[in-house]
């Protein structure tokens, strides 16, 4: 809905406008500060849990883990962990243990 998207455009220039910003740059780091870079997807999830339960291969846990450790900070070869899944890795099912 382009209408949409266009009047909630105005609306968030508008509020930024209207905020008071001290020094350049002060919004994005506040932003970095509250938005991890590394989240724990499920698909990434579900790829460690079935290579440790099926293969007994404990490494992309213990890589997901490590990454997961310093969830703010960009991390060179981690960018998978960014990404959304591929359509074949859509995890249709969680689990509140995992």
């Amino acid at each position: 809905d382009t209408a949409a998207l266009g009047a909630w455009l105005d609306r968030w220039r508008a509020r930024l406008d209207s905020e008071s910003e001290e020094r350049p740059g002060a919004r994005r780091q506040t932003m970095r500060t509250a938005n991890p870079l590394y989240i724990p997807r499920n698909h990434l999830v579900e790829e460690a849990l079935e290579a440790a339960q099926s293969e007994g291969n404990l490494d992309p846990f213990t890589r997901l883990l490590a990454v997961l450790a310093h969830p703010f900070d960009q991390q060179p070869g981690a960018e998978r962990y960014t990404l959304p899944p591929a359509p074949h890795e859509v995890v249709h099912q969680t689990f509140c243990g995992t």
